[in-house]
């Protein structure tokens, strides 16, 4: 294998070594450039250690397309759109993240104020059934039949047999008794 004088060699020549697996002139090159596209990286994202992130993962990315990639240009500039591009992926990813992490945030909220939304009106359900087995088995029938079936006094009546005005009182009886133990809003 020949010897070179890395240091001295120009770009086009440490890249087409790199292409054949020359892993010294590989090193040559990221020893060129490490600082200037660390420079260029960090003006665009202020932040040192993703920066020094996104060069070595352009010069992996060199490494492990060497005998793919084609540059029809200086090696500098191919280095440098390819920081810019990386660093563009990164920002959009990173958009696609934060709106999937708010996205499941606002779930988890929305989900656990739906969850004891449910067990508050399951739990309300139950004291009601609770009290309204205290009524009377007739005033719970009507009751029933009017609030929760939608019968007006008019049809109750008739289905009962038994006089509007007694059905309106028998109503007007089971809402005193259950706004007494849950308050008048549950019942407008």
């Amino acid at each position: 294998m020949q010897q070179y004088d890395y240091h001295n060699l120009k770009e086009d020549t440490l890249f087409q070594l790199v292409k054949a697996n020359d892993e010294l002139a590989y090193r040559e090159l990221f020893d060129r450039y490490k600082e200037l596209l660390f420079r260029h990286a960090y003006r665009m994202t202020q932040d040192s250690e993703l920066s020094k992130d996104i060069v070595q993962d352009i010069f992996l990315v060199l490494w492990n397309k060497r005998a793919s990639i084609e540059i029809s240009q200086s090696l500098e500039p191919y280095l440098i759109k390819s920081i810019r591009n990386k660093i563009m992926d990164y920002f959009s990813h990173q958009e696609v993240v934060e709106k999937y992490r708010e996205d499941i945030l606002s779930f988890v909220e929305q989900g656990i104020c739906y969850t004891d939304d449910f067990l508050l009106e399951k739990e309300l359900a139950a004291m009601i059934e609770r009290e309204k087995s205290k009524l009377s088995p007739r005033t719970r029938e009507v009751f029933e039949l009017n609030r929760e079936q939608g019968h007006s006094y008019k049809e109750i009546s008739a289905l009962l047999s038994t006089s509007e005005k007694t059905i309106k009182k028998q109503v007007h009886n089971a809402l005193r008794i259950l706004r007494t133990k849950f308050g008048s809003f549950f019942f407008f």
